[in-house]
Formats: C-alpha cells, structure tokens, sequence
C-alpha cells in the first residue's frame, strides 16, 4: 500500500503540464477541438493521477439492493446547502453537473455534450464568454425537461442573498447566464475566472422551487429532484436514506442497481462491524489503521488509494464568546498571538501520529495541498517542544502550580472539538491533549455530531459562528484549488451577519498577502503565474497557523467482494460512478 501510494505521487510530481488551462495562450482559455459525448476532455492537468482501482471485467448483472453504511448522517441534501462529504456521497446519485473530471484528471462532457474551448468556439477569445451546449433528453426524476433555463435558475439561486450557500466563489464573478434556447447556455464572466470549468458543478431543477430561488429551509433539502442516475425514496433521520433507480436515466441500460440505501450508524467501528456479517455491503470512509485488519480477509476488499484529504487543527483567531464572538478585529484571548499557534505546532508531534495510530501508511502534511499541479514545496514543520516553551515565555505566558500557563488571569485552557463517533481522531485528540500540556497548554476535548461541527451559519453551527477554540477536521481541494483555497482563506470569505455565514474562512483570517495572492491565482490564464500565486498564498496561510495541518489521507473504504463495477477517482467521491456498480450475487 505504502509503495504503491509513493509510486503515485511520484508520478504526480512528475507530470509536466497545465491544469484548467493546458493548452491555455495570452488569449484566454484553450479547450479540445471538439469533443462528443464520452470523449477525452482536456489532457490531464498536472499533478492528475492515474485511474486506480477498477474492478475486474464481467457482464454487469442488472438488480439488486445495495446498503452502503455511514457512520455520519447529511444535514441537508442541497448541493450549494452541504457542508459534510457525507452528504456529497449521497446527493452525487441524485444531481448532475455540466462538466465531470475522470479519474485521469480529463475534463469531460456530463449534462454538456463537450468541453467549451476557444478551438471548439465554445469559450470567446478574451476567455469571459463561456457557451455551454447541452444533452438532449435529458429528465428529471419527475419526467420534466432538463433544459438550459435551469442552468440559468441554478446561477440565481446561488446568489440569491437569502440564500446560505457555503460558498460564492466564482459565482460573483458571473455577470449573466442566458438560455439561448433549450440546449445552450451561455455564461459571461464580468473578468477572466481560471477555473471556470469548476462552476455548475450540480444543476438545479428550476421547477422544483416554483419558479422562486430561495432555498433555505425549502422541502427539496430534504426531497430533492435531480437528473442522476437514482432518485430520492425516503429519508429516515438517524437510520437510512433509500434511493431508487431512475427508469428514464438518460444513460441507457444504466444504473445496474435496482436501489441504494445509506444506512447511519452510530460509528465507523460499527459500520465495520456489519460489512462483516455482510449486514452491509459497503463501508464508507474507513481509516488506514483499518487496512491491515483485512488483509487476506475471504470476503472483504479494501478500497485503499492515495487521497486529497488533510487532517488539519483550525485554530480560532477571533473572539470565541461575548458581543465580538466571530468578529476578526477582536483577537482570541490566547489564540490571537501568532506565537502561541507557532508553539502548538511546535508542540505536536505529527510524525508519531502518523507512525502509531495510522500505521505508517500515510504522510506527515505540511500544507492544504498534498499534491497536484499548484502544491509548494514546504519543508514538513518541525517538532520541538523546547522551543514551543520558549515561545510561551517570551508572549508572557507563565506556567502556574498545575503546569497549565496563565497571562494576565486568562487560563491556557481550551476547547478541542471533532466530530463523536470517530475512533482515530478521538485518540489523535488524546495523543495531542498529552503532547500540548507537557508544554503548559491545557485542550478539553468536546467532541459533537458531524451535523453539528461540520454545520452552517444557518445551522448555528459553533465553527461557521466563530464559538470555538480549536476544531479538527478532513478537507480537500479539487482538480483546481481556486475555490476551496479562496472559501477558506480569503478575508472576504469570513462568515458574519453581514453576508449570511457566506464562506468557509472559519478561523477568521486576514491577511493581504493571502487575499493578493489568492486574487491573482483567480484571474491569471497563465499556468506557472498561477501556480507561484498559489505557492505564496499557500506559505502565508502555513505561517499564520490559522490551520496546522496534521497528517494527509488514504481514500480507504471498505467493500463486500461480490460488490463489482467501482474505479477509484481521486477528485470525487467514492459513489461517484455508482451507476456503474453490480452485485455478482
């Protein structure tokens, strides 16, 4: 496993070439000649790994119910609403997008019939004129037309001010999308946007709001209506959510599955437990110390390949209570000194981490891009917690009696909170809470829900509100890191009252040399341009500290051997081609 995830990013380094815009001129962006439905997209962006893990060829039998156990539970199942993967693995089987990333990193035709490029005159020459031509035939799960004005509903939708949507970004770049007729949508951007292919990611039936673009609260959150290849059945807080085959999906003979059901469960541990007694048939997001608890096992494949995902802390730079709680202009009593986030770090000893409790099967982070075409070259952060003690003298932070530090009668004592049910991150908790007070500093551990930690503004969620001290968390960034580096970076993407908890800037950031950097990376079509802007970017976010990255991600799931028809892509999600899945049964 350890090899073969080296091998892999090896490769990855390795590659030479662009990312969105590959064959990109001073002009604006370069897309294919002309690709047909199915066809290649754009060549692999650099950093794009090899397609790992298909199973081996057979003739698909059609039918069957498969169960797929998940230890955490969606709050809602509106894409532009989500903020927990959970909730993407069930709604990738409800919602389409206009552009899909293969396992390859190619850029390929979806609810569009091509990649838009200026040599196919689907992008104008200055790169802000976009022309998306679309599927014919394609319906929703209701039977009504999916046609060009529902890509124009979905834009509005998401800027609908009344809206919660978790992110903006790139949106706001969009002057108008117009529906030239059913099967073309035209995009104009009002300044060049780089990843403009990463936009429209989900469409939206405009029908299914009655024509009005507010969101909050609606039904469809919890009823959607999408274009995907299974529909929405019924939704059974704290026990399952049922999906049905989509009869008229516009792939034909597909999906093979007659049904699929997610079913919750109150842990990763006992979600395990039932792909043992084949009580489940599929076991989402397992951890790498699992692996070898299923090796040579008669019945079980692990789905085990090199992944996006960061374990990071995220450290609140704001005040975590009272009249200015959230706001980034009062300072966190004790996070609020640089010194202090530079003592954590220095304090946690990742390697040991990486070494006891994930087996030596993954890496030690150093930055919010493990890889791909725009991940820096940063050394790995030192462990040295002389130093860390240091650093607490000099910012006056006195040990007292018990050995927790004290300053000016504020307690070096915090809040340390991740999401309950899970094993691995419980004992990472355990193993830092010993490491940070044998240098004075004090964590108590207050783990909550997914649904809770893993919130909304709207949710009145602790870390979108600003109510907290330190979280942990896995988060990812895509084929291109604009949007997720931008949502949680950028000053301008600090949730508040003031723009509705848009963002994801939770640990209340403000830098300008971030903020800079990230708007260059936006709006250059200049492939090393970018990368540099992101390599600043991405240092100045890992000298703040306001995220100390931990330890990079296996994708690690676990399946019944019988279960056939999956192929690992490392930028979607593990149901992404569920459509594809049989049961040799």
């Amino acid at each position: 496993m350890v090899a073969r995830r080296r091998a892999v990013l090896r490769r990855a380094r390795a590659l030479a070439g662009a990312a969105l815009l590959a064959a990109c001129g001073p002009q604006g962006p370069q897309g294919p000649a002309g690709t047909e439905s199915g066809g290649a997209g754009q060549p692999a962006p650099a950093g794009a790994r090899p397609a790992q893990g298909a199973q081996p060829a057979g003739q698909p039998r059609p039918g069957g119910t498969l169960r797929i156990a998940v230890y955490q539970e969606p709050t809602v199942l509106n894409p532009y609403m989500n903020s927990q993967t959970v909730g993407s693995e069930v709604f990738d089987q409800l919602f389409q997008g206009l552009i899909l990333v293969d396992p390859d990193g190619n850029y390929v035709p979806w609810l569009a019939t091509e990649v838009p490029g200026v040599q196919n005159g689907g992008v104008s020459a200055d790169g802000k004129t976009v022309t998306f031509k679309l599927r014919p035939g394609v319906t929703w799960h209701d039977g009504k037309p999916f046609t060009a004005r529902d890509v124009v509903f979905t834009w509005q939708a998401v800027m609908d001010p009344s809206n919660p949507v978790t992110t903006r970004t790139g949106w706001k770049d969009i002057e108008a999308v117009e529906a030239r007729d059913d099967t073309t949508a035209v995009v104009r951007f009002k300044e060049f946007y780089a990843p403009y292919l990463t936009l429209f990611g989900r469409i939206l039936p405009a029908h299914g709001f009655g024509g009005q673009t507010a969101m909050d609260k609606h039904e469809f959150g919890r009823r959607p209506i999408g274009t995907g290849p299974f529909k929405f059945v019924e939704w059974v807080s704290g026990d399952h959510i049922s999906l049905a085959k989509h009869a008229d999906y516009w792939k034909q003979g597909q999906p093979y599955l007659d049904q699929l059901i997610f079913r919750v469960t109150p842990s990763r541990e006992v979600s395990v437990a039932q792909l043992k007694t084949a009580e489940v048939d599929v076991v989402w997001d397992m951890i790498e110390a699992q692996v070898p608890e299923f090796e040579g096992h008669p019945d079980v494949d692990v789905w085990a390949f090199p992944g996006l995902g960061v374990e990071r802390l995220v450290l609140n730079l704001s005040a975590p209570s009272g009249p200015a709680m959230g706001n980034p202009d009062t300072r966190h009593p004790i996070l609020g000194d640089p010194r202090v986030r530079e003592a954590i770090e220095l304090a946690v000893n990742k390697k040991v981490l990486v070494d006891k409790l994930l087996y030596g099967k993954t890496t030690v982070a150093f930055s919010p891009l493990p890889t791909g075409w725009a991940a820096p070259r940063l050394p790995v952060s030192e462990f040295s917690p002389d130093r860390a003690r240091k650093l607490l003298d000099e910012a006056g932070w006195k040990a007292g009696a018990d050995g927790i530090r004290a300053k000016d009668g504020v307690k070096m004592q915090m809040a340390f909170a991740t999401t309950s049910g899970n094993q691995l991150r419980e004992l990472t908790q355990q193993v830092m809470q010993e490491q940070l007070r044998a240098v004075g500093i004090a964590l108590e551990i207050k783990n909550v829900p997914s649904a809770v930690l893993l919130g909304t503004w709207a949710d009145n969620s602790p870390r979108a509100r600003g109510q907290f001290d330190v979280n942990m968390w896995t988060t990812n960034a895509g084929i291109d890191p604009h949007s997720h580096l931008f949502a949680y970076y950028h000053s301008s993407q600090i949730p508040s009252e003031a723009n509705k908890g848009e963002g994801q800037n939770y640990a209340r950031l403000k830098s300008d040399v971030v903020d800079r950097a990230l708007e260059e990376g936006g709006a250059s079509p200049d492939q090393a341009r970018r990368k540099a802007a992101y390599e600043r970017a991405i240092k100045g976010i890992v000298e703040s500290r306001a995220h100390i990255f931990l330890y990079n991600r296996l994708d690690v799931d676990g399946a019944r051997k019988y279960v056939k028809g999956h192929t690992n892509n490392p930028w979607s999600e593990l149901t992404w081609d569920a459509e594809s899945w049989w049961l040799a049964k």
